[in-house]
């Protein structure tokens, strides 16, 4: 039983059937499988079943047209047929019969959401899925009424990297990891709801196409808590992160919710993603559900939503839109906004969706007549809307009475307790408010919890970091003496204009004595368009991408000409349109189609905008993943720094943290932003880089305890022989290695510098002497991972990811034992390298490798008792080794034709035992050729493997040679063989 099995699958199946899951676990007990080919991935039977159950009134035509529908469902990829599909579940679908009242279209469910316990909710795991080339076989998959929604991929918690280990095999059924999309069975994946990795002590989640890196714990089970977890599941107190998992996701009525609430589709980079929700979501939805229940108990019949920018606040807008779609009787949703941006990408954002009708308010009139007689609808408005006209006077009028209107308001931080928020709730006054922000309400900020009421539900920048869903931002000040502090700005100013007189310059003093012709001077916006060259080429260039912040439009203009003069990186400005402007301005402002451009070459990993220069524009709610760094020169405040610094916070692909570069001096301002709020909510929202250096120091502290003499790589390599200790070793150089990434070039980094290249080195050889596939560089980040790498070539040793030599080839492996300085070396070697072979070859031979297998884990007994001196042992596992090596002519000494020959007649000798030694060795070398021939007659079969037809035949011939054979064989003992021939058929032959 392996330990995968024992410590993760079972117990997930154990789980699933206490949640109410009819579960098959099919190491168990047999399934009979009720579908029609391997590529079949809906268990037919059980969704005509469901229909017909949940549909009564169905005629037996329509019936088998509803049940063909959702499987034949045809689209333009995987992706369009997956939506396509969720549209069916959650819409239903209609046929036309007569039911009485002559032929009409009728509503036709797939699933009852009102009433789970009609459904049927079955888990099978080792589910084998035949795809293109390869059959796939998730460890457990999850059907309602027969439609397979949940994949879940399991792992040991023992092994080195079971997060890692699980999500690639998820990327590989998904096809996502290869370019020709060939290596697993995208079909199951057209119904998929959840796909899950876990490993009992983690668990993380996404859906159908979400990338390795977007998957993400699921950390609050609520409304439930782990008390109630751990009752519900007989634990002993603690709660196992894959029992939290497995409840939120798959507890039937939270996964109907889910799919029904919770699951959006949009459009990201020209390409079709699919969204479910994360925990902070699904809670702040529930949260606002309930406080909505309870209004008239409240002094302020509303609240505050505050999660962390980055962590999909307007997501949860929208599914807390559909929430209430479904459960209140005609609901009217607005959606306020303060900034033309973000009122477009939330209109934009529903309609994407499949919301209903979601309608702009185009002006002020035009806000005030949807208002007044859209009962039901969905508007997305500006605040600003909510202004008298220029001819008005006296009070904003009152539009609606109704206590079915539901306001979210974006951003509710900014303008919603002024004079706007009040002509707001003047026009409608029984209307429920929900603030949405992506920073926390100020200490003192009693306005807008007199507006909103309390928060509903928080999402702090600690919780954020700790599920991946942002990474951290770091901040350094670079070129100091240009700092625009105070008590700077006369030695600025003399540095500027240093080749004036002093006449000139008392009078460009008086002319320009603020601080921002100071930063805007050309000279200076020189220096640091040098500076910031230098820099991104140096630090961020070839893997992600910057932003550069400016004090004004002239300024952003005059930063592109010095960066395209000194041949920078390709940058665009993104300046907004003035009718002031002069045209010297309004020739760079983009028009919307340049804009849309930009943002999306920007956006684009390998697009060609490297840095945007912006003003104002984009400082919020823009979503770029791939940028890493935004360089500073303007003063920010409050609100407006912390949104802005935000946008660097995204997580992408070896992105480990973001980094905010200032030029202008911000540190005081940021210090007076963060005072504005308690400390515990904008912990770490900014992390000044020098504070680093004590977590660097920690951890390189922990990656070399391991060892005595870091100039010792063989000792060191013999310190991590147990797998226990490399897995501690291995997370340690990985935590040391990330933070040497995060600090470099810094010069705290250095003292670090020749440490890393020693591990590297005691890394590069761990991995190769005990074949350490899982020991990898993942997350560490490319700067230094690539310099490991060269660091690895430059030492001679082979590249990490080539394989290591093979103990099968006997003149490279020679080779290989002859460069190692010491005996002790040598036998560590061989010991590793010949486990690690007869482990890979143990499915071609079970008889002679496992009796190999045998003998080399007590000659390795022997060595650590010290019952064997190094030369022995060499000398001994040198005896395995020629035999591993001369199969081949053992093969010819018996008359078979080769080594595939010699598997059979292993097997057959083994099964055989004692009666061998009686019998006529050609009866026993004759069988063994027909029972090759068995199989041979029908591998030639494309995928003959995964197609039980092939099997089927190649069983019955197997059994017929065993009985027109001479050797007497007991019924047991030719069911025994037939099975020992067919996995070895499947060993030996494609």
């Amino acid at each position: 039983m392996s330990n995968e099995y024992a410590e993760t699958e079972r117990p997930a199946l154990k789980t699933l059937a206490q949640l109410g899951w009819k579960v098959v676990d099919q190491q168990e007990t047999g399934w009979n499988e009720s579908r029609e080919t391997l590529s079949s991935v809906v268990l037919e039977p059980c969704l005509r079943n469901a229909v017909e159950r949940l549909n009564p009134w169905l005629d037996e035509n329509n019936l088998n047209k509803v049940v063909r529908e959702i499987q034949q469902t045809a689209g333009t990829s995987t992706m369009h047929e997956n939506e396509q599909i969720h549209e069916l579940l959650v819409r239903h679908t209609t046929v036309k019969q007569d039911r009485g009242h002559g032929k009409k279209h009728q509503t036709v469910k797939y699933i009852d959401y009102e009433h789970p316990e009609n459904n049927d909710f079955f888990a099978l795991n080792q589910f084998r899925v035949e795809g293109p080339i390869e059959t796939i076989k998730p460890d457990i998959v999850l059907f309602v009424n027969g439609i397979p929604l949940g994949v879940i991929e399991c792992k040991a918690p023992t092994i080195k990297e079971p997060r890692s280990e699980a999500l690639e095999q998820l990327q590989r059924y998904q096809n996502e990891r290869t370019e020709t999309g060939s290596e697993g069975a995208e079909r199951l994946f057209r119904y998929n709801q959840f796909s899950v990795a876990t490993w009992y002590e983690g668990a993380v989640m996404g859906t159908y196409g979400t990338p390795k890196g977007q998957y993400k714990p699921w950390r609050d089970p609520y409304p439930v808590d782990d008390e109630y977890l751990a009752d519900r599941f007989d634990l002993d107190g603690y709660v196992p992160d894959q029992y939290r998992m497995l409840y939120a996701l798959f507890e039937p009525e939270r996964l109907l919710d889910q799919l029904r609430h919770f699951t959006v589709f949009e459009n990201k980079q020209n390409k079709r993603v699919k969204l479910v929700a994360r925990y902070q979501q699904y809670r702040a939805v529930h949260k606002a559900i309930e406080r909505i229940e309870k209004r008239h108990q409240r002094e302020a019949p509303g609240g505050v939503v505050w999660h962390t920018q980055g962590s999909g606040k307007s997501l949860t807008m929208l599914f807390l839109g559909l929430k209430l779609r479904r459960e209140k009787a005609d609901p009217t949703l607005v959606l306020v906004t303060d900034r033309q941006a973000l009122d477009r990408q939330i209109h934009a954002t529903f309609e994407r969706c499949g919301f209903p009708n979601p309608e702009r308010a185009e002006g002020i009139d035009d806000l005030r007549d949807k208002l007044s007689s859209n009962a039901g609808g969905t508007i997305t408005t500006l605040i600003q809307k909510f202004q008298l006209e220029e001819h008005e006077e006296g009070d904003f009028p009152e539009l609606s009475t109704d206590d079915d209107i539901y306001v979210m308001v974006d951003e509710a931080h900014r303008t919603q307790y002024k004079h706007l928020a009040n002509n707001m709730r003047t026009a409608l006054p029984n209307a429920f408010y929900i603030g949405f922000t992506g920073t926390p309400i100020e200490k003192d900020d009693r306005d807008t919890r007199r507006t909103f009421g309390n928060y509903i539900d928080t999402y702090t920048i600690d919780q954020s970091l700790a599920d991946d869903t942002t990474v951290e931002i770091l901040y350094q000040g670079r070129l100091a003496d240009m700092h625009l502090e105070g008590e700077t700005l006369d030695r600025m100013f003399d540095r500027i204009f240093a080749d004036y007189t002093d006449a000139e310059k008392a009078e460009i003093k008086k002319r320009y004595a603020r601080t921002q012709d100071l930063a805007e001077a050309e000279s200076r916006i020189e220096q640091v368009a040098l500076d910031i060259i230098d820099h991104y080429e140096n630090e961020i260039a070839d893997t992600f991408k910057g932003m550069v912040v400016t004090t004004s439009k002239r300024a952003a203009i005059t930063y592109k000409e010095k960066l395209d003069r000194l041949n920078g990186p390709e940058s665009r400005v993104v300046i907004s349109h003035g009718h002031n402007d002069p045209e010297a301005v309004k020739r760079w402002a983009p028009s919307d189609s340049e804009l849309a451009e930009y943002k999306e070459s920007f956006v684009d990993p390998d697009g060609e905008v490297e840095l945007l220069i912006v003003c104002d524009m984009l400082l919020t709610g823009f979503d770029a993943p791939v940028a890493q760094v935004m360089y500073i020169d303007k003063p920010l405040k409050e609100h407006t720094l912390l949104q802005a610094i935000a946008r660097v916070n995204r997580p992408f692909t070896d992105k480990n943290y973001g980094l905010i570069i200032d030029y202008y001096g911000v540190s005081n301002d940021l210090r007076e932003a963060l005072a504005m709020f308690s400390a515990d909510e904008v912990e770490r929202a900014l992390v000044p880089l020098e504070d680093k250096g004590a977590e660097l120091e920690a951890a390189h502290r922990k990656a070399i305890m391991f060892f005595d003499d870091l100039d010792d790589v063989e000792a060191c390599v013999q310190t991590l022989e147990p797998e226990d200790t490399r897995i501690e070793f291995n997370n340690a150089f990985k935590r040391f290695s990330t933070l040497m990434d995060i600090v470099l070039p810094d010069p705290m980094a250095n003292p670090y510098k020749e440490d890393l290249e020693r591990l590297s080195d005691v890394y590069a050889q761990t991995k190769q002497r005990y074949r350490d596939e899982e020991m990898n560089l993942e997350g560490t980040g490319e700067q230094v991972r690539e310099l490991i790498q060269d660091h690895i070539r430059s030492s001679g040793i082979e590249v990490l990811n080539d394989e290591p030599v093979s103990v099968m080839d006997k003149s490279e492996f020679d080779a290989k034992l002859d460069t190692l300085e010491s005996d002790e070396a040598r036998a560590s070697e061989m010991q590793h390298a010949i486990k690690h072979e007869l482990n890979v070859r143990f499915d071609e031979d079970p008889v002679h490798y496992g009796s190999l297998q045998e003998r080399v884990e007590e000659l390795i007994e022997k060595y650590k008792q010290q019952r064997l001196s190094d030369r022995e042992i060499i000398e001994e596992l040198r005896e395995v080794l020629n035999e591993m090596q001369s199969r081949h002519q053992r093969a010819r000494r018996k008359g078979l034709d080769g080594t595939t020959e010699l598997s059979f007649y292993h097997a057959l000798e083994d099964v055989l035992g004692e009666q061998k030694a009686e019998l006529d060795e050609e009866v026993v070398l004759e069988l063994t050729g027909r029972l090759v021939a068995a199989v041979e007659e029908s591998v030639t079969f494309v995928e003959w493997k995964e197609r039980v037809g092939v099997l089927q035949k190649i069983r019955k011939r197997v059994k017929i040679a065993l009985y027109k054979t001479e050797v007497d064989l007991t019924s047991a003992e030719r069911d025994e063989l037939t099975n020992r021939v067919i996995q070895l058929a499947r060993a030996h032959y494609e």
